[in-house]
């Protein structure tokens, strides 16, 4: 009996192959993602960068007025 829905064993194992390589791309997706960093993880080092920029600007800021002081353009 050949019915219309029946497949044949190449087609069957063309689907298996095919189901096979889409669980194997899942499971790549699924291991990129799993290591990526945590959102705490990502929210302590932009506060450090935070910090460490504000500390050099502030710093960079005083060297400047202090190594090049300017006289006021009014005297």
């Amino acid at each position: 009996m050949n019915d219309e829905r029946s497949f044949t064993l190449r087609q069957i194992d063309q689907l298996l192959t095919y189901i096979a390589n889409l669980e194997i791309g899942q499971e790549f997706l699924m291991q990129q993602i799993n290591r990526l960093p945590a959102a705490s993880d990502v929210w302590r080092v932009a506060t450090l960068v935070a910090l460490v920029a504000t500390v050099l600007g502030i710093a960079g800021i005083e060297a400047f007025w202090r190594y090049f002081p300017c006289a006021p353009a009014w005297r």
